[in-house]
């Protein structure tokens, strides 16, 4: 679809005739939805200077710190959610932190293909490094919150059981035990474990609540005889990249703005220090030879375009669910907050001594530009040691040949059992009205406790196509289920929302069907984007169409749509119900998954 000039400058007038769309009303209820632009706004390049409207850490010296290898456990047994003393970097005071053990973030778990594991995750956090932060105004949300964090530890990537799914609505305080069960039927995959807790979610992961868990195989073993000739030992490393804003006395500032009062979620934490493995613009000492390096984005809010400082390419061999059929040779890749991606890099072209940056060339979004999202240019450095080391190829195939993987089947419509249209809007919060941006996330125009749940059923495949009608960009995450990018496609949300407004009332199911508004042609995934995935980036004023597989229950060993319990060492932020069922699906921009990006599905079998 085109516009005219006559067409633009009328849809123009069009949303100034519905002013109310952004104006709260007596009768709105929580508030109206937010309107969208006129038309779609390009990219803009980050600020270069701090805005003096949002906080900015101290200046702090970069890649002064050896990147830490995180530890390494089977994946069973039991890890303790505590808080520690933490330093980010040498020019920081040391600060407190959360772990899943003694330090920041969590041990590297490794499980085997089709060994079941059983883990438990204790409760024994004494002083939230973020309480100040917590939004009193969400979900369940209490001053004990602020002494006594709830947790629940959601393993991201995984169909696992619902009782071990880490459901927001279940969690536990100080001295509660959760046990999860975690069949590990799945191919080997770089999955990541991290907090889930309804309204403290970005709170507890921002603190430190995150760790990998690697799923071996038969083909990927992780020893240095795998069938696949991949790195392995020293050779592969696990990075886990987040972005921080740090206070002078070395704790986390968990806002952006400063006009944003204390205490309330702001929708995006967005922050000036990268931070790999811990710790603040670490460097790295490589061989000049084959790395695999495991990178997880586990930012809160921020998108990334990684590439390296020198122009030098890279191998993509795999993404969350696992492998690619082929490499993917390329000089960049974009990720979005939880995906994961498996990396190929060849510093035998490095000489002696020579560096080479992970740099982040990522622009903003029209919405991210309005707040002056900070410049992140630089992630971490690798210096090339003076030893020679053996050479080693990259591989080429992954699957489908003889000693390899079966390749990935086609993402085939054939099957498809319904469409569904799911929409990602911004809505007024009248219950916030001390906050000078009054704004919530929100899926079809549903808060996360509607009656409207949406029904799946077990074995089968569905089509999505979720429209994102706000100048912001959304990570998508579903759990249980796995997905295939059909494509992505520009959307006239000013057409689209003014020729069907979404309801004042936030109860009320809004999801039109986005086809007369969009533009162009929908363009193809990228290269490594090709396989399975659970996360995935909703570009602004745009439909992400994904081909989604729910297992079946003989696939999943189990009933989907079995209740959740409450233990009795538990609770429900709403008080305990007679029981608690299904899945959610959400933004993984953790400020929006908090308010109100998240939606539950059942899921029959």
């Amino acid at each position: 679809m085109e516009l005219s000039r006559r067409g633009f400058f009328g849809v123009a007038g069009s949303v100034a005739a519905f002013g109310w769309l952004g104006a709260p009303s007596a009768s709105a209820g929580p508030g109206a939805p937010v309107p969208p632009l006129p038309a779609p706004i390009p990219d803009l390049p980050p600020p270069t200077d701090p805005s003096p409207l949002n906080f900015a850490s101290p200046p702090l010296r970069r890649f002064v710190t050896d990147l830490p290898r995180l530890p390494t456990a089977a994946a069973s047994g039991t890890l303790t959610a505590q808080s520690s003393i933490h330093t980010y970097h040498p020019d920081l005071p040391a600060t407190t932190v959360l772990g899943y053990h003694d330090g920041i973030l969590g041990p590297t778990l490794e499980a085997r293909h089709g060994v079941p594991t059983t883990v438990s995750f204790v409760n024994s956090i004494d002083v939230n490094p973020l309480a100040d932060a917590v939004d009193l105004t969400m979900h369940g949300a209490t001053e004990e919150d602020r002494t006594n964090p709830r947790t629940t530890v959601h393993l991201h990537g995984a169909p696992s059981r619902p009782d071990s799914d880490g459901h927001p609505m279940v969690t536990w305080r100080r001295g509660g035990v959760q046990t999860n069960r975690y069949a590990n039927d799945q191919e080997a995959a770089t999955l990541w474990y991290h907090d889930h807790a309804m309204a403290n979610t970005r709170l507890n992961v921002q603190a430190g609540l995150a760790g990998f868990y690697l799923l071996r195989d038969e083909f990927d073993t992780g020893r240095a005889d795998n069938p696949l000739g991949l790195p392995a030992g020293e050779f592969e490393v696990p990075i886990v990249v987040q972005d921080r804003t740090f206070n002078a006395d070395g704790t986390l500032q968990p806002r952006l703005a400063r006009y944003q009062p204390n205490g309330y979620n702001q929708g995006g934490q967005f922050g000036d220090v990268a931070v790999v493995n811990g710790v603040a613009w670490p460097r790295m000492t490589v061989r000049r030879t084959l790395y695999r390096l495991r990178l997880l984005q586990g930012s809160n809010s921020r998108t990334y375009r990684f590439a390296f400082s020198n122009g030098m390419r890279f191998t993509v061999i795999g993404g969350d669910q696992g492998l690619l059929d082929e490499p993917v040779d390329t000089d960049h890749i974009v990720m979005t907050s939880g995906e994961r991606a498996d990396l190929l890099v060849d510093f035998s072209t490095l000489t002696p001594g020579e560096s080479v940056t992970l740099v982040n060339t990522a622009l903003n979004g029209v919405g991210n530009a309005a707040i002056a999202v900070p410049a992140l240019p630089e992630i971490m450095r690798f210096d090339a040691d003076q030893t020679v080391a053996e050479p080693v190829r990259v591989p080429t195939r992954l699957r489908g040949a003889p000693g390899l993987p079966p390749a990935i089947a086609p993402a085939t419509t054939d099957g498809v059992a319904r469409t569904r249209v799911m929409t990602f809007l911004g809505r007024v919060d009248l219950d916030r009205t001390a906050a000078v941006l009054p704004l919530m996330g929100s899926i079809n125009n549903l808060p996360f406790l509607t009656d409207d749940v949406d029904l799946a059923r077990a074995g089968t495949t569905e089509i999505w196509h979720i429209v994102n009608v706000f100048p912001i960009e959304h990570p998508v995450h579903l759990h249980l289920a796995r997905f295939r990018i059909l494509g992505r496609q520009k959307l006239w949300s000013a057409g689209y929302m003014t020729t069907s407004p979404p309801p004042l009332e936030h109860d009320i199911r809004w999801a039109p069907d986005p086809t007369p508004f969009l533009i162009g042609e929908r363009a193809a995934p990228a290269a490594w984007e090709a396989g399975w995935k659970d996360t995935t980036l909703v570009e602004p004023d745009s439909v992400l169409t994904i081909l989604v597989h729910w297992p079946s229950v003989d696939d999943l060993g189990f009933d989907p749509d079995a209740p959740i319990p409450v233990p009795d060492d538990a609770e429900h932020p709403h008080g305990t119900p007679q029981d608690v069922r299904g899945y959610t699906w959400h933004c993984h921009n953790l400020e929006h998954q908090d308010h109100d990006m998240m939606q539950q599905i059942r899921v029959h079998g």
